[in-house]
């Protein structure tokens, strides 16, 4: 089964592709060539996610306006039918929750989704800790690439605890879903969609061979493994 046959416009939610602004593309071409890589996948909402980090590097929102409204240019240009969705990969600091209520840093799509960077290192008391000042100022957090955290990857009950207790949402990266690294990451892979504890995957593309926008790969695998209606919800996250 492929996308034709399932009639589905993936949603991507998280993509460093704007120029210039994060390790991203450096030049418009590479910007552009995402995109078109992209929308060859049937991916119809792809959401421009660069680096944000509160109170340690100043957020250029000018400039992050600029290249969102070329990038849309483009899409009007080259690809009509697919649209560039605003939003941040947002690293958990101490200023983050007082930026968001500043509303000085994009949201996902401009709504109550804020996508939320925890460290790897961070500790399972530290991240109750981020995600509570993030849903006390009033958003909803969508934590990025999951699995890298290791409070949850190396306990994985810890993980699904967490998801219970907090309403957070998990993202974890196409990637991992084709490729985990090592054991301790194919087993929370494994584990987690077992129990339908991701809620989203999405590529984290940022250019180039080794981190390419992937989510078609990923939504055939979730096919072959899970079942389409869970396929369909990981990848087409709705921002409404």
């Amino acid at each position: 089964m492929n996308l034709a046959e399932t009639n589905l416009g993936l949603t991507d939610i998280h993509a460093h592709f704007l120029w210039g602004i994060d390790d991203g593309p450096a030049k418009p071409e590479g910007m552009y060539q995402l995109i078109r890589d992209a929308h060859s996948q049937g991916i119809v909402r792809f959401t421009a996610t660069p680096h944000v980090r509160p109170g340690y590097r100043p957020f250029d929102a000018g400039k992050y306006r600029d290249r969102l409204h070329e990038a849309r240019e483009f899409c009007r240009a080259q690809n009509p039918d697919m649209e560039i969705i605003a939003g941040a990969e947002v690293a958990w600091t101490y200023q983050t929750a007082y930026a968001l209520r500043q509303r000085t840093i994009p949201t996902l799509g401009e709504t109550d989704y804020v996508l939320l960077e925890l460290g790897w290192d961070i500790t399972l008391q530290e991240a109750y800790s981020a995600v509570r000042s993030v849903e006390g100022a009033g958003y909803l957090p969508v934590l990025a690439h999951v699995e890298r955290c290791r409070c949850f990857a190396w306990a994985p009950w810890q993980a699904l605890r967490f998801r219970e207790k907090t309403g957070a949402l998990f993202q974890m990266n196409a990637d991992t879903v084709l490729r985990p690294r090592g054991l301790v990451e194919k087993y929370f892979r494994n584990l987690m969609i077992r129990e339908r504890a991701i809620d989203v995957v999405a590529s984290d593309a940022h250019g180039g061979a080794g981190r390419p926008v992937n989510l078609r790969r990923a939504y055939n695998w979730l096919l072959a493994h899970t079942d389409q209606e869970y396929a369909g919800l990981l990848t087409c996250f709705s921002y409404e």
